[in-house]
Order: structure tokens, then sequence, then C-alpha cells
């Protein structure tokens, strides 16, 4: 005890349970802070030694503790141990949510005379901590002996917002955000406060979208309202993001509003009595009266029957007497007065319906959107067509549909006239024989895939188009390889399969578009403004018509199809290269450039690429270098492999033999010296 400087009135020792190298301490299991969350996959409502087990079988870190040595809890802070090496901090919102206590180990021994400050700040004899639901950090800097609360806040305000002051700094968490000369109050919102003259979110102040300071006219009357829309008595103030995943703040103003009308509607709108603001800096004009739409969150049956319903705002959304607003830009065609929501991604107006703000061609006054219940412990889809066929589905409808579907018209009787219905009666066709074509596909009277029947495709014309298309007379279908016991075919042209051509590399056509098929499981893109006339591909991506240079599906403006040269991955006028579609920003000359390889550019004997790098051609001799195969290349000295990637390593011929030796045996490409 006198070797660890602990006094026993204010710690005291606990009993701990060991098995397999971990501990537990009133039944709950102490990790290593930097593993935390691995410890999230232990079963619930299993004992010690059980979950001992199973974080022994699955490998987890074991505790950062040494069996046999004593652990003491602080009497006052509970959430402070002690052992002989260390002091640690077990994280308070791991064992309230999940149970176990991670320890986070302290730089520092805490001191004698540990008493709170309030809003999860302490001090001892020595020195000033923060502690919060995930860590403990020493107040650097602070003179904890005169540290206290700045101004006095709600008790339910985040302590991490919560300003303390020693008489010198003034510190935001364990921070010091300003001088105490300096002029520091908080606002009504606890992210926000006033230093200096301006105003400050989390001690920073606040900054424009090009990083710049906001000017704000009167910081000192600075206010939040809602959400992300605040006030300095003058103009709105704005917390607006650049990017959703990697998210980037900033702030922006907005002059000349109607303060004594001013409302915030949610997250992303509000509005005043003139015009209404979205969360990016958009100003609409709206007319009458500006609100947002309702969502619709139904209960259903097992049928499809709605059991229950309710309504809550639309947080993308908004209406008035005559437009519909759908992330602050009016959707085009809408009808404000009768647009609805119709459950999940689904809205619909007297013209049209809609997924998202995306236009669905679907007949509106048949469409239906509903999610039959198949149990608690099913997965119970979400189903949404019209009495064509379900959405997305293009006519081509197989048996899983047909019984996905059957609860819901079965339980609505009185919708009659669908797809559905029609494919009931049973067909007059006589049973024939299936023969295999390949690829899946099985032919009789109807078309077979994956040994379903696929309603809706020709048999009597139905044919394979290369490895991931097919044809009938009434279409082009993406092959669905990816989900291949799920999906059916998907189509992508109206065009017959006789019409079909295959134009090189990754390009087709239905006799009326070019597309461009780069991803084998996503359908054929068109090139809107391809000449299918004069189309040609060029290889490795590459293609021109007499209009345009194409790399894959996009159109190269600023190259001329008729002084473009195509070498491998390469492309390039007298002034020009590119590389995979991008410039290369490189001089040359149009006589020099020489392709040995589809992914090298070699520029006489001065520089050699691959791809856009630079490679290093010390100990390479460009004058005689040449690739012997895909990946293998020599010069009049050296061989050479290529990694595929952007290196050409340095082996010996002995190295080479053997790779021919071994690509030879394996029936591979016939490599030759």
């Amino acid at each position: 005890m006198k070797q660890l400087d602990m006094d026993s009135a204010e710690w005291e020792m606990l009993d701990l349970e060991w098995h397999q190298g971990f501990a537990f301490v009133e039944g709950a299991l102490l990790v290593e802070e930097r593993a935390r969350d691995v410890y999230l996959m232990l079963h619930e409502g299993q004992t010690a030694a059980e979950q001992a087990r199973q974080a022994a079988a699955e490998q987890f870190p074991v505790s950062p503790l040494v069996a046999g040595e004593p652990l003491w809890r602080h009497r006052i802070h509970r959430h402070l141990l002690r052992d002989a090496r260390a002091d640690y901090y077990a994280l308070p919102r791991y064992v309230e949510r999940y149970g176990y206590h991670p320890l986070q180990a302290l730089p520092v021994r805490v001191g004698r005379g540990l008493q709170s400050l309030g809003h999860d700040h302490w001090r001892d004899h020595d020195r000033a901590y923060f502690c919060h639901d995930y860590g403990l950090a020493v107040i650097e800097g602070a003179q904890h002996e005169r540290l206290a609360l700045l101004h006095p806040v709600p008790e339910n305000w985040p302590s991490g917002a919560v300003l303390f002051s020693d008489g010198l700094k003034v510190f935001l968490g364990a921070r010091a955000i300003a001088s105490a000369e300096q002029q520091v109050r908080g606002t009504n919102h606890p992210a926000y406060q006033v230093i200096g003259g301006q105003v400050c979110r989390g001690g920073a102040v606040l900054h424009q979208k090009d990083g710049s300071p906001l000017p704000i006219a009167n910081p000192h009357g600075f206010q939040m309202l809602a959400w992300r829309w605040g006030t300095d008595g003058h103009s709105v103030i704005v917390q607006a993001q650049q990017g959703s995943s990697v998210a980037y703040e900033y702030f922006y103003r907005i002059d000349n509003v109607d303060l004594a009308t001013f409302s915030v509607l949610n997250e992303r709108y509000a509005k005043d009595a003139r015009r209404a603001y979205y969360l990016t800096g958009k100003t609409l004009r709206y007319v009458g009266d500006f609100r947002l739409l309702n969502r619709v969150e139904s209960v259903f049956d097992a049928g499809g029957r709605v059991l229950s319903q309710s309504e809550k705002a639309d947080p993308y959304i908004a209406v008035d007497d005559q437009f519909v607003y759908c992330n602050g830009s009016r959707l085009r065609g809408a009808d404000g007065p009768s647009f609805r929501h119709l459950g999940f991604d689904y809205y619909a107006d007297r013209h049209r319906a809609y997924r998202r703000s995306k236009p669905l061609d679907v007949d509106v006054d048949s469409f239906v959107v509903t999610q039959p219940d198949r149990g608690e412990c099913n997965y119970s889809p979400v189903l949404v067509g019209d009495k064509h066929g379900p959405l997305g589905s293009d006519g081509l409808i197989d048996d899983a549909m047909l019984q996905a579907w059957s609860a819901f018209f079965e339980a609505h009787p009185q919708l009659q006239g669908y797809w559905w219905h029609r494919l009931q009666a049973p067909s007059a066709s006589t049973t024939q024989a299936l023969r295999s074509i390949g690829l899946g596909f099985e032919l009789g009277h109807q078309v077979h895939f994956q040994g379903r029947a696929i309603n809706g495709l020709d048999a009597a014309s139905f044919k394979l188009l290369g490895t991931h298309l097919c044809g009938d007379a009434n279409g082009l279908y993406l092959i669905p390889f990816h989900r291949a016991e799920t999906k059916v075919p998907e189509r992508f042209s109206s065009a017959s399969a006789d019409h079909y051509r295959d134009l090189g590399g990754p390009y087709l056509t239905d006799g009326q578009r070019v597309f461009c098929h780069r991803i084998f499981y996503q359908v054929p893109e068109p090139l809107a403004k391809a000449d299918q006339a004069s189309f040609e591909s060029c290889g490795h991506g590459w293609a021109r018509d007499k209009g345009a240079v194409y790399y894959y599906s996009e159109r190269k403006r600023n190259l001329d199809p008729a002084h473009t040269r195509f070498m491998g991955s390469y492309a390039f006028t007298a002034t020009q290269m590119f590389s995979a579609g991008k410039a290369l920003e490189v001089e040359f000359s149009p006589e020099e450039v020489k392709v040995p390889h589809p992914d090298f550019l070699q520029l006489g004997t001065r520089k050699l690429f691959c791809g856009r790098r630079p490679v290093s051609a010390k100990r390479i001799d460009l004058a005689s270098l040449e690739f012997l195969a895909d990946r293998y290349a020599r010069d009049k000295q050296r061989f050479f492999e290529y990694d595929g990637y952007a290196a050409l390593s340095e082996i010996s011929a002995e190295q080479y033999r053997q790779a021919t030796l071994k690509a030879s045996a394996g029936d591979a490409e016939n490599l030759a010296v």
C-alpha cells in the first residue's frame, strides 16, 4: 500500500474471478481497451466461465491484468482501477450497454484527494481530469486547484460541451480553447460558444465553405433556433456540410430573412412568409402553403392488408399548393396537391408514381406497395408493382414471383385484371421435353432458367448472345448470374435478338443504338450520341465513330477521331497522350511512341511508363526491350517479370525457364525465348 502511495480510505480491494486468462469483477469481464469492440461478439446470458471459454476459443485478447496480483477500485470514482503496474479507467458506456469493462491504461497515477467538479470533470492534489463515456484525458496546462465551472449550465448538457476555467484559460473538455482574458460565454446550444466576439462551434470559429471566417453582424445575439438553423437577430446562420460518409462542415448566412415569420420545419427545410430555404443554400419561391409531406408507416398482415398506419414528416420532401420539392429542388412535373407517400421509398401523384424522386414507368392507378408479414423470424420483402407485373420485371415473371405475390392477391379479391390473375389460367400448350442450350437455360414451350419457367420470354426465338446476354423477338436481356437462383433476365433493349451485333470488346448494338457492357452484372449502358454506322471498337476499352472517341462509356470530347491513334491501352494524337481514358502529361513526338505491351508505353529510349506511372529504366535497355508474353519481358542482357500492376522485376534466366516450363505444364500461354 505504501509502495503504491495509496490511502485505504480512498481505495478498496476487489475480488477477481479468473478463467483461462480472463478476469471478472462482480461478474463483468475486464478487457483490453484497444480491442474493446471485439468482445461485442460474446453471447449474452453466459456465466463468467462460459464467456471465458468462448473468448478463448475465438482467440480474443486476454485481460490486461496479471493473475494473482491485487486490483483496487476507487471508492469515490467507481470507474478508476489500480494494480501494481498502472491505473486504469473502465469505460462507463460499455459496462452499461454490454456488461463488460474495457480498461484504458492511464499514463499517470491518480493522486490523493480526488473530487468531482461536476459534468465529468475531476481533480486531485496533482492534476485535473476529464472523464467521459469513452475515455479519460488529463487536462494539460490547467491550474487544477483553481479549475471551476465557467457558467452554470443545465445538468443534461453533454459534459464535453461544458466550459471550465482556472482563471488563466478556458477549457472545453480537456482542451484549452481561449484565455480567460477573452470574453467567453456559452449560448443556448451546448455546441456553440461566443469567444472574443466571435461565434465558435467546439471552440473553433464558424467558417464558410472556403475556410474563411463567417462574418456575423451580432455575435453576442447568436442563438440556435432548431437543428442546424441559428440566428444573430439580423440573419439566419446555417450549419451545412459537403459529403456524407466523409463530411466537411461549414456555415453560411442568409440575409434579408423575415425573422418575424421565420420557422424551422426540420433539419433541412425552413421558411418565412415569402420564401422557403433548404439546408444547402437553396432559396425556394413557393405557392400557397409550404409544408413537409406526411410520410406513412404501415403495419401489414400476412396478406399485405394494412393493420395500422402512422404518419410523420418526411425528412426530404416538401409540397406547396402547386409543386413538389425533393432535396430542395422542384420535382419536375409532380403535382403538389395530389402528391402522397405510398410507403417505403415510393410516392405518387395523380399522374405518375415515383421511387424517391425518379418517375416510374408504371400504371399509377393500379400501382401497389405492400409488405406481407412472414413472421418475426423471416425476411418480409417489399412487393411493388402494377397490373402489368412486379416493378422491374418488365413482363418477365417466374414461379417465385407468382408465389411471393399469391398471399397478397388472395387477400385482395377486389383487385382484378392484374398479371397474377392472367397467369393463373392453365396453359393450353402441351408439355414438351426441355432442351438445354447452356448457361442454365432450357427450352420447351417456355424458356426455363436455373430450373424455373420464365413467363414473358418467347421460346421460339430465344437465343444466347455471348456469355452474359440473351434475347428473343421481344428484346435483349442481361443474364443475372450474380443472383441466378432468384432473379430473371433483365431487359435493356426492346429490339429483336436478330438485330444484335457484337462490335468487339465491351461494345454491342441492337441495330439502333450502341451499348457498352463493361461490368458483367450490370445492364449494358447506351452511348447516347454514338453513330452506329461508323462505330468501331479499337481495343482495350477504346472506340470511335465519325464524331467522337470513347473510352468505355465515356465520350472523350477533346480527342478528334480522325487524328487519334490507338495502341494497347493508350490513345494519342500529335500533342496529347491518354492511358486508360486519362490524360498522361508527358512531352513526346508521335514517331517515338512504341507500345511493346498493352500496359506499357515506351518513348524511344528516353522513358518507360506502365499505365500513367513512370517505370525506372536504369537497369533496362530500352533499345532492345521486348515482351515475350503477357507477364515476361527481356532486353539483350536481362529477363523481367511484370507484376500486373506497375513494376518490372528482374529475374534470372533460370527463373524464366522454370516459369516457361510451369506454364507449359499447365497448358497455359506458350512462352518463347
